[in-house]
């Protein structure tokens, strides 16, 4: 999945909104709007944002 979020075209310093929305975009249309998959679309979503929360810790880190 990190090579999913890296796909996202984000920076680092995007805001966890951002990532959410850039996430959406790559899920299919049919799988953002169907009611069952709700769970596994969190589930991405949450993915998505601890792979951010990493990043922006790497970079705090090292201070890039």
């Amino acid at each position: 999945m990190y090579g999913t979020y890296l796909r996202l075209d984000i920076t680092v310093h995007a805001s966890w909104q951002a990532v959410v929305r850039a996430a959406s975009r790559k899920l299919a249309r049919q799988a953002r709007h169907d009611p069952a998959k709700r769970a596994q679309r969190k589930q991405f979503y949450r993915v998505m944002l601890e792979h951010h929360r990493n990043a922006q810790e790497l970079v705090r880190t090292f201070r890039l």
